[in-house]
């Protein structure tokens, strides 16, 4: 495997476990921030593995989710994952009159572990 894809997956998985740390911190913004970012590196790797590039930042999520999801391999329920982590990323990141709450950064959580799981046993079956 490619060192840039190990690299990706090994951040995903560090999120995921920062992620879980800052839930029973009862961090919930900070829990559901990370765990965002667990799926976006874990993205990047399965761009990276079959196109050898990375698009530009802002268009990580639109072209994992037209590649893989729109036209390849992974259900629907992917993209929805993918895109309510990034609403309670911008939610526990950036909003000043509310949070994150614990319900939602479980289950975000939970999403981000099967989001994560699925991409690197795809990664490492072709690899």
């Amino acid at each position: 495997m490619d060192d840039k894809i190990t690299f990706l997956l090994n951040k995903a998985q560090t999120f995921l476990r920062s992620a879980a740390v800052l839930l029973e911190l009862e961090d919930y913004d900070s829990s559901a921030s990370r765990s965002y970012f667990a799926m976006l590196y874990a993205a990047q790797a399965m761009l990276v593995a079959e196109n050898g590039t990375l698009p530009e930042q802002r268009g990580i999520r639109s072209a994992f989710i037209d590649q893989f999801v729109d036209h390849g391999p992974l259900p629907e329920r992917a993209a929805d994952a993918f895109e309510n982590a990034h609403d309670l990323m911008e939610v526990g990141d950036y909003s000043s009159s509310f949070g994150v709450k614990q319900p939602k950064s479980e289950r975000a959580l939970q999403e981000a572990e099967a989001f994560v799981n699925s991409i690197t046993d795809m990664i490492q079956e072709t690899a």
